[in-house]
């Protein structure tokens, strides 16, 4: 069984997800869901968490979470359970009440945390629950859009702040920003189903904590989140290699340009760029083109002993 990538450090934020056993409730009533915040309250305190949004449906949450000391999986541990053995408990119920690990994406918060919150407020407005998402009484949403205080644990100010100088102003400003037509969904953009955020926020995260870690098949995030050699580099080594300039390999029309072939086949497998870009970065062809040449040499690595040693080579030298 696969386990989740974790990236713990201090001052890190993270939308928080987990549901219920083959998407079982996890709460029956509404004691139950009382019990649950209760214990998110004391998780938050306990290890010094701050909770930015949360909304507790039948049976799922989604929680965003700031850890100011980096221990987003002791913190989690402790919450479910707590929560679980409390629930089993109440309702004499044997077995795992989670579907298992929790789900953990690290957000760039300064791209991210106030799209994100629209969307976890929302859920109950795509449930078909309610029309408003501060009607619902199980989320974090009436403390930002109304004027009822927040509780200690809930930390409201940091999305709120972005929205206008005065409490009152910023909540009617959050609640637009909440019926806002065509909202795209954050997800979209997350890498390797981990992390969400702008390029740079990217880049620096898998320079920092993941450069040095060795691929893992039980983390299948890993491979996608390796650090990349860029197009530049590839073309430098192909270029060294094959003897010829750069400027050779990037000019399209030549006929049997292997380097050129070559530099296109290990853009494509090691790069995080897209085929399209790709053809435009070789001499403006298409994406097609690209993929044409890829599986040239797919083909002919089948039977070619000299560019399989070609391009095990490269492949070492380039990442």
């Amino acid at each position: 069984m696969s386990r989740p990538l974790r990236i713990e450090y201090p001052g890190a934020f993270y939308h928080v997800l987990n549901r219920g056993h083959r998407k079982e409730a996890i709460v029956m009533d509404e004691r139950d869901k009382e019990g649950f915040l209760s214990y998110l309250a004391r998780m938050a305190g306990q290890f010094s968490v701050l909770v930015h949004s949360y909304c507790l449906m039948t049976n799922h949450y989604h929680l965003i979470l700031e850890t100011p000391e980096g221990n987003l999986s002791r913190a989690m541990q402790w919450l479910n359970v707590s929560y679980a053995t409390y629930y089993n408990r109440r309702h004499n119920y044997a077995g795992h009440l989670f579907q298992g690990r929790f789900k953990a994406v690290l957000v760039d918060a300064d791209q991210y945390l106030e799209s994100l919150s629209r969307y976890i407020h929302l859920n109950p407005v795509r449930a078909g629950i309610e029309s408003y998402a501060w009607d619902y009484a199980w989320n974090s949403c009436r403390y930002f859009v109304g004027s009822r205080n927040a509780p200690d644990w809930l930390e409201v100010n940091r999305i709120l702040e972005g929205f206008g100088r005065s409490r009152r102003l910023a909540g009617q400003h959050y609640a637009a920003y909440l019926s806002e037509e065509n909202q795209a969904n954050p997800f979209d953009n997350a890498v390797g189903s981990s992390l969400l955020g702008s390029r740079n926020f990217i880049e620096w995260v898998r320079d920092t904590f993941l450069s040095e870690r060795k691929t893992d098949r039980e983390i299948p995030q890993l491979k996608e989140l390796q650090p990349r050699p860029d197009v530049e580099t590839i073309v430098e080594e192909v270029a060294k290699h094959f003897n010829v300039t750069p400027e050779h390999i990037l000019v399209c029309g030549r006929k049997r340009n292997t380097g050129r072939d070559v530099a296109i086949y290990l853009s494509r497998e090691l790069s995080s760029m897209s085929g399209r870009h790709l053809g435009r970065y070789f001499g403006g062809v298409s994406g097609a083109n690209i993929t044409m040449r890829f599986n040239s040499i797919e083909r002919s690595l089948k039977k070619d002993r000299k560019l399989i040693k070609d391009i095990m080579y490269l492949r070492k030298k380039c990442q």
